[in-house]
């Protein structure tokens, strides 16, 4: 059994398949790729158990089976100086050629390699639309694993868009995409981050379906099942707050510049930071017992009282940089009440508590 490929398709492919894969696992065989033919394309899959991905390589004109460790599969195609990869099965070997070089891998058993859950699809919604959404609200995700249903992105149908959701509990992200698909699954952070990488470049729509233990996306040249995470999200809903009495409007990219220009000043990459309000300027102060303290300024597009609020510097940043608009809008009751920050020019908003200073 003999095949060849591109190298640089090749490299590209063994590098998303690598990310489902599991190399502290107890299971040796959840760091292998499993490499068959089907149809006259090249198959990849991979797996951890929580995500399953399979993706095209190319097309070849033989038949081929071989389960081969990916960390030494990736490393070999990754050094190779060669157009072209050739691999070929001997024995208990895989010989990987390309240039003057040449390698023997040790293969495994492919029934020994798990399973793959049966897909179902039933909508789909434009791949472009999809990185979007899911990249916007990412980094709200929480970390924490006491936080189980906060640990994954909430995707369900409401109110005739598709929401995409992610929070852990200081802070959320809010993303809605037309039009509504009729599903409400928790994605996994791991298997967020599988799907993230390929969607990039992607170009068409994603086929997308789920069941009682997997979401399902299909993109065209690959396909992903990820297990969702149980449990049931937060009424998020009932966070966000509805009603306000300032309603500042700022530019975007200078009060991210401001920010970042204070956080030096800071210890960590969290840290407190000082907003005033006042007579149509935005006052920003930090202050760290340690290395000093700092100030900054800029306009703001308000004639409201005063107000003096309390963030995470870091929650400011992270949500700031999400936006591709101009101009976003600071909505606020007062200064112990969540703060939301939203524009008027795409469907995305980030609401964040406010610090005791």
């Amino acid at each position: 059994m003999s095949v060849e490929l591109d190298r640089s398709d090749l490299l590209e492919v063994l590098q998303k398949a690598k990310s489902a894969t599991e190399k502290r696992s107890a299971l040796p065989v959840l760091n292998n790729f499993l490499i068959t033919e089907k149809g006259g394309e090249l198959i990849v899959r991979a797996t951890d158990l929580e995500s399953y991905l399979e993706i095209k390589a190319g097309e070849v004109s033989s038949s081929f089976t071989c389960l081969v460790n990916a960390d030494k599969l990736l490393g070999v195609v990754r050094g190779i100086n060669s157009t072209r990869v050739n691999f070929e099965i001997d024995g208990q070997r895989l010989l990987v050629l390309g240039g003057r070089s040449k390698f023997k891998l040790a293969l495994s058993d492919p029934e020994d390699f798990p399973d793959f859950p049966e897909p179902n699809f039933t909508n789909e919604l434009r791949a472009v639309e999809l990185l979007n959404a899911s990249q916007k609200v990412e980094h709200a995700i929480s970390k924490e694993d006491s936080r189980y249903a906060l640990q994954g992105l909430y995707i369900h149908g409401k109110g005739g868009t598709t929401r995409f959701v992610g929070s852990d509990g200081h802070r959320l992200a809010l993303y809605k995409l037309e039009p509504e698909v009729n599903i409400g699954v928790i994605l996994p952070r791991k298997g967020l981050r599988v799907l993230l990488a390929l969607l990039k470049g992607e170009v068409g729509s994603v086929q997308i379906g789920h069941d009682d233990s997997f979401i399902h996306l299909q993109g065209q040249d690959w396909r992903l099942s990820c297990r969702l995470l149980e449990g049931e999200y937060p009424d998020y809903d009932g966070v966000i707050p509805t009603n306000f009495n300032y309603e500042i409007n700022l530019d975007r990219q200078e009060l991210l510049e401001c920010i970042k220009r204070l956080s030096v000043i800071a210890e960590s990459s969290s840290f407190p930071i000082k907003l005033t309000f006042s007579q149509g300027k935005l006052y920003l102060e930090i202050s760290d017992p340690e290395f000093g303290e700092g100030s900054d300024e800029m306009d703001a597009d308000s004639s409201s009282e005063k107000i003096e609020i309390g963030f995470n510097g870091k929650y400011l940043i992270d949500a700031l940089s999400e936006f591709s608009s101009q101009k976003v809008v600071f909505k606020l009751l007062d200064p112990d009440s969540p703060a939301v920050i939203s524009s008027e020019e795409e469907p995305f908003m980030c609401i964040i508590m406010p610090m005791r200073l």
